[in-house]
């Protein structure tokens, strides 16, 4: 490492145990997405400590999620940083209180510790060690940071927000967690929620069983097809999660009904499974029975691309300044980076590794926050000289 790098590693160790305490008073504080008010809470705890960094931040007001916060910090040139991260849980008001943030050895957990309130810790530690390091990019690329408060929901109101920004922009940095074996990623199936509604006709299920149309008999038969879409070798999955269904056991079932997810790694394959949704659909196993299917693609695949190959390489160089050997994946889950990578080069999973998103299992490797904090800031402090083989946004 050279001066410049080894003041901005020295900058972020200085304040590690600063960043562990900010990630305690997150992860205490709930903010599941349909809580408004908790996850306007920790909004306002997000604003205060970028604003203390120099940015200026805008509230974009949500009636049923928390409040969007843009944040930016203007450049003196016009290379643009896009970061992404999402403040709001899986989890119900009480679980940080049933099971506060804890340090156990080089452990921490709590909820939404892994997914993702460190990944925003570390964006934080990453852009103060530039600040306090004097690193040229800080003063001369325009940074603009998005917090969202419904990503767990597959961000029905931020995405136009991200979609609007990323187009502005030069490279996109996403602050979701780590893969568990410690992976960066930058290629990410696409997403889709779709449902089944099936009618019958309901009868007596003893005196007139003859005369029912069941429901669920139908529904049985197209969730087996279904499930049968699921092919590994494509990348694709086809999940029935839900499934709702009837009144009584001596009712024949008059309603029935299924919610499954697909995953895909190209829009070719999303559009091919959609089809066969359609012809599953439009068979029919039990007489005088009606199903109908809703549902769309929710977010599109991210394809692999030379852009963010190249843009990954960069990282792997910043983290064998610290003795890392970096390594990428193919991720089955979807996040922001989705759409904002449709527009801009992109690399996510940027944020500290660890496991067990969404159980009371999850945890991260503490040391990780500091050490993943260090490979963005030296990764950033590079990027302004490198910018140029990137291609140019989309305006």
């Amino acid at each position: 490492m050279n001066t410049a790098d080894r003041a901005l590693v020295a900058a972020l160790q200085r304040r590690e145990a600063d960043w562990i305490g900010f990630l305690g008073e997150l992860v205490n504080s709930d903010s599941g997405t349909f809580d408004k008010r908790e996850v306007d809470r920790v909004g306002r705890m997000l604003a205060d400590a970028i604003n203390g960094l120099g940015f200026t931040t805008e509230r974009v007001p949500q009636k049923q999620f928390g409040d969007h916060l843009i944040a930016r910090k203007p450049g003196r040139g016009d290379q643009r940083l896009l970061f992404i991260g999402h403040f709001d849980t899986v989890f119900p008001r009480g679980t940080a209180a049933a099971r506060p943030f804890t340090i156990t050895d080089d452990r921490a957990t709590g909820p939404g510790v892994y997914d993702m309130k460190s990944g925003l810790v570390v964006l934080f530690a990453a852009l103060t060690a530039l600040r306090d390091a004097g690193a040229q990019v800080w003063d001369d690329a325009t940074f603009t940071a998005i917090f969202n408060s419904d990503e767990e929901v597959l961000s029905p109101t931020s995405t136009p927000i991200i979609a609007a920004e990323a187009r502005q922009a030069h490279t996109v940095c996403v602050l979701e967690p780590a893969r568990p074996g410690g992976e960066y990623t930058f290629v990410r199936k696409g997403a889709g929620m779709f449902k089944l509604t099936v009618r019958g006709h309901a009868a007596h299920s003893g005196s007139q069983h003859e005369l029912g149309r069941s429901a669920i008999e139908e529904l049985a038969q197209k969730i087996t097809r279904l499930h049968q879409l699921t092919n590994y070798a494509a990348g694709t999955t086809v999940n029935v999660g839900v499934i709702r269904g009837g009144e009584r056991p001596n009712v024949v079932a008059a309603h029935a009904e299924c919610e499954f997810d697909l995953r895909v790694l190209t829009v070719d394959e999303a559009e091919r499974a959609q089809r066969q949704f359609q012809q599953i659909a439009s068979l029919q196993y039990v007489p005088d029975t009606t199903t109908e299917l809703t549902g769309q693609m929710r977010l599109a695949p991210l394809p692999r691309q030379r852009r963010n190959e190249v843009l990954f390489s960069w990282v792997q160089e910043a983290g064998r300044k610290l003795s890392l050997d970096l390594k990428d994946i193919v991720s089955g889950g979807g996040s922001d980076g989705n759409t904002a990578g449709q527009f801009a080069p992109l690399i996510d999973g940027m944020g500290a590794r660890g496991d067990g998103a969404h159980s009371d299992r999850e945890f991260i490797v503490l040391s990780s926050l500091a050490e993943r904090a260090q490979v963005l800031a030296l990764f950033l402090a590079d990027w302004p000289t490198r910018v140029g083989e990137l291609a140019v946004p989309a305006r």
